[in-house]
Formats: C-alpha cells, structure tokens, sequence
C-alpha cells in the first residue's frame, strides 16, 4: 500500500513520518529529494542562471535566500517548481519501483495535492492544524517574520481543502505525545486493510 502523507508547512509532518518509519514503513520523502537534486552541479548551474549567484553559498543552495525569492514572485516560484519539478516526481517513482515489496510506503510530499501528484497514492493522510499555530511554529522554527511565513501558508493549497480530499486526517493542534498516540491509531487502522 502506498499512503500520500502530506499537510501544511509546520503541521507535524516530519514527525508523523518519522513515527510511522519507526513504526516499519518505508518512507520516501520529498524534501529529501528534493535537497539532492538542488545540490547536483547541473540544477545549481540552472539555478544560479535563472535566480542569481546569491542563492548559491560555498558550491551550495542557500536555501532560506531562495525562500525569500520565491514568496516575494509568483512567477520565480513557478519557475523553480519547472526546473525542479520533473527531476523530483521520477525519483520519486524510481524509489516506489525499487521498493515495491514493502508492506506500506509513505510518499511523504508536503506539496502532493498541488503537483497533483495524489494519483501516486492508494490512500492519503493530511496533518491538520489552526493557522495560528502554524504561522507561530514557522517564526520560531524557521526564525523568519510573521509576514513570509503567512506568505508561504498562502503559497500552499488551504488545509481544510486537503483535509476534504484526503482518505484521513489527523489534527495536531495539541502536544507532540497525542499527535504520536494519532499516528499510532491511524498505522493500525491502516495496517489492517
């Protein structure tokens, strides 16, 4: 089975993933791709031609500079999602082909409705949380300003719409004890499918 697990940016995600790969699922996760591909010598070439040798520090992605850019223009973000788009959905589908066997594969794309990328999925799972707990978690997180942060939740699908379109939602605006007792309850449910 192939679960899409996917929410807003400071929802709990990562720690969703984390807990369902302790508990014996095989994780496949965006973000870590992604990373991967940015700092091949090909996409960093591409990058600093289409953006500016500002983004790129010491033969790497300064990413939190390329964040700034891309909130701040539609159409740089847009242009990123282009360049690096395509490269990540075939490794993605490369690692589910190399790992069929697994009993449960999580795609773990924070983006997976908006690349539409659902079609991948058996069944996916949203993580869910109140806007106002979000942008808090991304300030202190990402020690970025309020106003960047609202920018990057408006840059993402709404929650409630991933909740309705999704097969299971779990909601994280308590502490990180009962968002792992969710996790726990909806891998046993999903387990035995």
């Amino acid at each position: 089975m192939i679960l899409g697990l996917t929410g807003g940016i400071a929802s709990g995600k990562s720690t969703v993933s984390k807990k369902l790969k302790e508990l014996g699922s095989y994780i496949i996760d965006a973000d870590e791709i992604s990373r991967e591909v940015s700092d091949s010598i090909e996409i960093l070439k591409k990058l600093e031609e289409n953006f500016s040798s500002e983004i790129i520090d010491d033969g790497h992605l300064d990413r939190k500079k390329l964040r700034e850019i891309i909130f701040e223009n539609e159409g740089k973000r847009e242009l990123l999602n282009n360049i690096m788009h395509p490269i990540i959905v075939k490794k993605i589908i490369e690692e589910i082909e190399n790992n069929r066997e697994e009993k449960l594969i999580i795609l773990d794309i924070p983006l997976l409705y908006e690349t539409r990328l659902e079609y991948l999925c058996d069944q996916v799972l949203v993580v869910c949380i109140d806007e106002s707990i979000q942008v808090e978690r991304i300030k202190v997180r990402d020690k970025i300003k309020e106003k960047l942060a609202q920018k990057i939740i408006d840059a993402q699908m709404p929650l409630m719409e991933k909740r309705k379109k999704a097969d299971i939602y779990i909601e994280n605006n308590g502490n990180v004890e009962d968002l792992l007792k969710k996790v726990e309850l909806v891998y046993n449910k999903i387990k035995s499918y």
